[in-house]
């Protein structure tokens, strides 16, 4: 069984941990996500956006329920705005004609919502691609942004790791929240496969999650809030990168 990653590097000890819980022969780092339409991969995590554009193709069996107390053991996630400390701003709305980073396109939690909040990205001066959330959040802290929307596990992580940037930063807005990101399967497994992996995943517990501030995994949320969102912002024929002007 091969089992890849789409998510934040930082992650990646977690879901190799995961992986190896599911019994997987194989764990990858994932390229692009287009190539789950194959079926040359098993089991994947992945955003919440790539599971709405390959339907059919994945099907998603469970979910992170992360340790943050505002989600009230639900997989739900933010974003949270980050700027730099020393900076003006106090809300999206003063980062008008600034410079912001958006994630990838494939990530609803730095790209997706953010469009959402400001409706086109003429709203910034400038929209820089980092390409993940931490290379995002060192570009705000570098003076290279004035802000960017970052998944609240993944900062959570980071100023944990870096005391430096919890010095240097702090949010003005959460995006949120949103299901979070699901743990998807190819569709074409046996039925029997796809309950026994889903089952592992629900029952997993412990110190390995909680020091990613994940507490647990729940069944699969419902995902139509984020095909209804996309859909209004991008052409539903559409599932190609769009990299922002």
């Amino acid at each position: 069984m091969r089992v890849a990653t789409y998510l934040a590097p930082c992650n990646r000890p977690l879901y190799e941990y995961l992986a190896g819980a599911l019994g997987a022969d194989d764990f990858i780092d994932g390229g692009d996500w287009r190539e789950l339409a194959a079926g040359h991969v098993d089991v994947a995590f992945v955003c919440s956006p790539p599971l709405v554009w390959l339907d059919g193709a994945v099907e998603a069996i469970a979910a992170p329920v992360l340790s943050d107390p505002r989600f009230a053991g639900r997989p739900l996630y933010s974003s949270e705005v980050v700027v730099r400390r020393d900076s003006p701003f106090q809300s999206v709305d003063d980062l008008k004609g600034r410079r912001w980073a958006v994630n990838e396109p494939s990530s609803w939690s730095g790209y997706w919502v953010a469009l959402r909040r400001v409706g086109s990205w003429t709203f910034f001066g400038e929209v820089v691609e980092a390409g993940f959330h931490q290379r995002a959040l060192r570009l705000v802290a570098d003076g290279t942004v004035d802000g960017a929307a970052i998944d609240c596990q993944v900062l959570a992580m980071e100023l944990r790791a870096n005391p430096e940037l919890r010095a240097r930063l702090r949010t003005v807005e959460t995006l949120g929240p949103a299901p979070s990101q699901p743990v998807v399967v190819r569709a074409g497994l046996d039925a029997g496969q796809k309950a026994e992996l889903s089952r592992r995943l629900l029952n997993i517990r412990g110190r390995r999650l909680e020091e990613f501030f994940v507490a647990g995994f729940a069944p699969a949320p419902d995902y139509s809030p984020i095909a209804q969102e996309l859909s209004t912002l991008l052409p539903p024929a559409s599932t190609t990168y769009q990299a922002p002007p």
